[in-house]
């Protein structure tokens, strides 16, 4: 009788099965064990105990210089690479990377990482790094949190998303493409719940790299009175002194309205001022109410408004003369009465033509002259120029002496954001 000699089924299948068991065992004992996967480990470890060691010094001189310092509300946030990384976590850990320096953090005096790596993640967790998750802003979606759309670090070129606020896509410039389209206007939308059904507040990001768009008042742009003895209230105190250069510093720029500020009867909470399109522009407005007003519009623990600056304006205006449109006669771009637009002249609601816009902001030049915090002896700097006069004589660029109680039709203002 003839006998099989060949293998089995069952026996071939266990024996593959036993092989697959042995081969995954002998892979990771060599991913666990591989060199150059060490290395990198340890010269991550070693720059996290530089760094540790700096920070250490840096929080024992602190409490040196002052016996009334408090380490466990010493918050320090990433750096981004721009400026000299002052009240950021570079100044107080000078030797650290520019690529890990937007991955940590100081959070009541300790080092902590907002990355995603996950192996980073790992190795931090194996010596005791306090490990932060970052949240994102979901698409269409009001954030719960101040935070970014996409939940990394922010900075000029992925901006900060307040609480309250959700992103918004728009033809010009759309958050799922943020790598490309930073610099051409985001626009955030709050949660204001208007009755009438229309949109919440809309607010632009005016990106501040520090090189191509610098925090910076400009006098070379034409003006009625000179550039001397001008003062711009810039550090603005808004019930918890939210400065104007820090958010700068902090977050690599900062939000306009984009619209002029509107008027809204609300049948449930009252009036309200706002930056919508459609609404009936706010005029005979002076000065003081202007601040007050727009300071009135935010006033939480993560957000609050102001009246747009001096140094705010010109900003802005570099940014939109990077984009090829001309800050110095706006003729083609703003609602003065030279406009070849229709309706050039005219009275009109907020963002009444899409042709009298530029980088998303709406009305910037021409329609009315817009108070800003700029000031000159007992008279407050307006900027815009307004639809009475021409784009080339009197453009968005224009500096204007008016009486801050001053109440007139032609006379309106326009808000910025705060982040904590």
């Amino acid at each position: 009788m003839r006998r099989n000699s060949g293998i089995s089924l069952i026996v071939l299948v266990i024996t593959i099965i036993v092989i697959l068991i042995l081969a995954g065992a002998v892979i990771l004992s060599l991913v666990n064990n591989n060199p150059i996967n060490q290395a990198s480990e340890g010269r991550f470890k070693s720059n996290i105990d530089a760094y540790n060691s700096e920070l250490n010094l840096a929080i024992s001189q602190k409490y040196f210089d002052n016996h009334s310092f408090n380490p466990n509300t010493f918050d320090k946030p990433s750096w981004n690479g721009i400026g000299d990384g002052k009240d950021t976590i570079k100044e107080f850990i000078p030797s650290i990377t520019k690529e890990d320096a937007v991955k940590f953090e100081i959070v009541d005096s300790k080092l902590t990482y907002i990355g995603e790596d996950l192996v980073e993640i790992n190795w931090l967790t194996d010596i005791g790094i306090s490990v932060q998750l970052v949240e994102e802003v979901q698409s269409g979606m009001f954030a719960t949190k101040t935070t970014t759309s996409n939940g990394r670090p922010a900075t000029y070129y992925n901006p900060i998303v307040p609480k309250g606020f959700r992103v918004v896509n728009t033809e010009d410039a759309s958050w799922d493409n943020i790598s490309t389209d930073w610099n051409k206007g985001l626009v955030i939308e709050d949660d204001f719940g208007y009755a009438d059904g229309k949109t919440g507040n809309q607010y632009v990001w005016v990106p501040v790299d520090g090189t191509n768009v610098k925090y910076e008042k400009n006098f070379t742009y034409p003006s009625d009175y000179g550039a001397t003895n001008v003062n711009t209230i810039d550090d603005v105190f808004l019930s918890g002194t939210v400065k104007e250069q820090t958010q700068i510093d902090k977050y690599g720029g900062f939000y306009i309205a984009r619209y002029e500020a509107g008027y809204y009867s609300d049948p449930i909470n009252g009036s309200r001022i706002t930056s919508r399109k459609g609404d009936e522009v706010c005029l005979y407005v002076p000065y003081e109410d202007a601040k007050i007003f727009t300071q009135g519009m935010y006033n939480t623990e993560e957000v609050k408004s102001g009246l747009v600056t001096g140094t705010q304006w010109d900003t802005v205006l570099k940014w939109i003369g990077n984009s090829g449109i001309s800050v110095t006669d706006s003729t083609s771009w703003g609602n003065h009465f030279n406009s070849p637009e229709p309706g050039a002249g005219e009275e009109h609601s907020a963002g009444f033509s899409e042709k009298w816009k530029a980088n998303n902001i709406y009305d910037l030049a021409g329609d009315v002259l817009e108070w800003t915090t700029e000031l000159h002896g007992d008279y407050c700097v307006v900027r815009g120029g307004d639809r009475y006069n021409s784009g080339s004589d009197v453009p968005v660029s224009y500096r204007q002496l008016q009486d801050p109680w001053l109440s007139e039709f032609w006379q309106g203002f326009r808000s910025v954001l705060y982040i904590k």
